[in-house]
């Protein structure tokens, strides 16, 4: 959407972790007065790739090698050792669960992450908000 179609200046997707529920956030941003419709239709497409094929390898290899780096930058300050030691305890009852967490990263596969968009990613369970700005804001341009 972004490199070939250059219909989104952006387009991202992110784990909103909570302690009951969480949600998984997608968002894309137009390119222009691109079709917030078109938008929402081409990341139905790439969901529905997800869920009836498995990512390519050159794909789960960026997405490991993403997960790895993420792990050990968020974890190289006092800060994020203490946050993930917090996130650790709320989240999984086990302050040690720092140092397994990125054995059970590793250990995700290309299956289970089709297995989890199939599971997760369906029509009927989001809700879709357009995020626009106000007709006065508009007129000001």
């Amino acid at each position: 959407m972004v490199d070939q179609k250059k219909n989104a200046v952006a387009v991202q997707a992110f784990n909103y972790t909570l302690e009951d529920y969480g949600a998984y956030l997608t968002f894309a941003i137009p390119n222009g007065n691109q079709s917030l419709d078109n938008l929402l239709a081409d990341m139905d497409e790439e969901v529905a790739k997800l869920q009836t094929s498995l990512i390519s390898e050159a794909e789960f290899t960026k997405l490991q090698n993403q997960a790895e780096n993420d792990f050990v930058s968020g974890n190289n300050t006092m800060m994020g050792i203490a946050e993930s030691l917090a996130s650790g305890y709320t989240f999984h009852g086990n302050t040690n669960y720092l140092n397994t967490e990125l054995d059970l990263i590793k250990s995700i596969t290309r299956q289970d992450i089709q297995d989890v968009a199939k599971k997760y990613l369906n029509k009927n369970q989001r809700v879709v908000l357009y995020y626009l700005p106000s007709k006065k804001e508009e007129a000001a341009k």
